[in-house]
């Protein structure tokens, strides 16, 4: 039993180096499985190789054009939620800023559609979400917060919260 748990914690920083997005959880008590964005343009050498290595958000970001449709997958474990909203901020340095043009009502893109009220049996969750990056984003680096808020009748809570560069050309 020893060993296996020994196997696990290995293979489960091995897969951290296997991350198609440099993130990192906003928290250190996360229930954050994975976070990707497809879609993402890298390197010249993209999309032939994804070689390159992550120190929690450092590294190379997800660079994406304007005009681009990527896709934003995250998964975790989830012990329920009601009713799913989410918000993003630039996190420019002086005060987070609002990405603006994300839908916040958000239950159609998790689980497949299931939604809300969590109806999990594994309890993991899913969430991909299509993000247009809209013509009037300036280019430039962002580093970005994005959280996933639970509603529920004793108020609001972070289901999750991760952060994450992207790079818009």
């Amino acid at each position: 039993m020893f060993m296996l748990g020994k196997l696990l914690y290995v293979l489960s920083f091995s897969s951290l180096g296997l991350a198609k997005i440099c993130w990192e959880p906003c928290s250190e008590s996360s229930s954050l499985q994975s976070v990707n964005i497809e879609g993402c343009r890298r390197r010249s050498t993209y999309p032939t190789t994804q070689d390159f290595r992550c120190e929690g958000r450092n590294g190379p970001p997800c660079t994406v054009l304007r005009g681009d449709v990527v896709n934003l997958d995250v998964s975790w474990i989830d012990p329920g939620h009601t009713n799913l909203t989410q918000s993003v901020y630039w996190q420019s340095g002086f005060f987070n800023i609002p990405w603006v043009g994300m839908e916040t009502e958000i239950c159609k893109y998790v689980n497949d559609g299931d939604g809300c009220p969590s109806k999990v049996e594994d309890g993991v969750s899913t969430f991909r979400i299509p993000i247009k990056i809209e013509q009037l984003y300036p280019a430039g680096y962002y580093k970005l917060q994005w959280s996933l808020m639970d509603r529920t009748p004793q108020g609001e809570k972070t289901a999750v919260c991760f952060l994450l560069t992207i790079k818009i050309v």
